[in-house]
């Protein structure tokens, strides 16, 4: 199978990228260099450095914020040890987290449609000027001394059209996934709350976070972006070390240069296992279309319960909703969801107006 690193395809005339966007690193140090550290970023004269006042830990921690490296995609968490009077309890390390965009980094501007891909020469890089930023806020070790904490991988589309972007959201949110997971939404405390999901869609679990939206919209809420230029959807799979490193060989898991160039060379299989629990590998079809496929089935049960089905799920935003709505057995459900995949066409469908015939998340 080719490599999907820098892969950037044209099929069916829309253009897709595989990439890494975002990773998290952090580092155990001793009380005299959380000091050291803490002190050198409070006496920088640019950016920003404050306690986070929303935090609260459990286990006694305080949580310092640096901005001063946001122009090369690093933004700095330091948790500090608070000394328990307790002396049974057992006090903990301080620790530095970093959120890296490795792609700024290694080109000193942000652009906000471009990701990391884990060339050689980039991991060079990357190992190379992160090194270079833990020197100079005073700690003495080097990138591959730092613990990956935290991967995100994902899949941009390129369409023509808005439409497809919308389309694509409206689909993806009717699909169905494992109890595991929860569903994450903005709530009324954000701005502009119903637009945000809208054109977004998350849900979560102790250990992944699998996120579908509408990166064009996102960048012109966070005013990253000034003028609409081109539709663009990412589909985003951001996973925590315990996940990442399963499966890994001890000789990859001794390297952060190994590691992300694995995860990038995985990427897109480890992309099309979460369409498959979503069942989004198979194609969206316009609800009539749909329905005339279902005509071609055998058995008349199975046929009623597979229109039952396509209905309940064009009149609900989620799956679970209209399987309930259906009142179909799990036996029932079964045999249907085997009918759609043997017809190779969604349950969930396109609306009949829309100006696509087909929509595939698998290219």
């Amino acid at each position: 199978m080719q490599s999907s690193a820098a892969l950037r395809r044209t099929v069916s005339e829309m253009d897709f990228r595989y990439g890494i966007h975002t990773i998290e690193l952090f580092h155990r140090v001793s009380k005299k260099d959380f000091n050291k550290v803490f002190h050198s970023l409070k006496s920088m004269n640019f950016g920003s450095f404050y306690p986070d006042t929303t935090y609260h830990s459990e286990k006694g921690l305080t949580k310092y914020i640096c901005t001063s490296y946001c122009g090369q995609g690093v933004v700095l968490y330091l948790y500090q040890q608070v000394r328990s009077k307790n002396k049974t309890k057992k006090n903990l390390a301080s620790f530095i987290h970093f959120r890296l965009n490795p792609h700024t980094l290694l080109h000193e501007i942000y652009s906000p449609k471009k990701v990391f891909t884990a060339k050689e020469n980039q991991l060079k890089s990357l190992d190379k000027e992160m090194t270079k930023l833990l020197h100079k806020i005073g700690l003495n070790c080097d990138f591959e001394q730092l613990t990956l904490s935290r991967i995100d991988c994902c899949l941009d589309y390129f369409p023509d059209s808005q439409n497809w972007v919308d389309e694509a959201l409206r689909v993806v949110r009717r699909s169905p996934y494992m109890k595991k997971y929860e569903l994450c939404t903005f709530d009324k405390t954000f701005s502009n709350h119903k637009k945000k999901n809208a054109h977004s869609w998350r849900i979560y679990c102790k250990t992944t976070t699998l996120t579908v939206y509408d990166k064009t919209f996102q960048l012109m809420e966070e005013d990253l972006l000034e003028d609409y230029d081109a539709p663009m959807l990412r589909f985003e799979v951001s996973r925590s070390g315990a996940k990442f490193k399963r499966g890994l060989s001890e000789q990859v898991k001794g390297s952060n240069k190994k590691i992300l160039k694995t995860v990038m060379d995985e990427s897109e299989d480890t992309i099309r296992s979460y369409m498959e629990m979503l069942h989004a590998d198979l194609p969206f079809v316009r609800y009539s279309d749909c329905m005339a496929k279902i005509e071609t089935v055998k058995h008349a049960s199975t046929r009623k319960n597979m229109r039952l089905l396509v209905k309940k799920l064009s009149d609900c935003k989620c799956y679970a909703q209209a399987v309930y709505n259906s009142k179909l057995t799990e036996n029932q459900l079964r045999t249907v969801r085997k009918q759609f995949e043997k017809l190779g066409i969604q349950p969930i469908t396109l609306k009949d107006k829309s100006e696509i015939e087909e929509l595939k998340f698998v290219l």
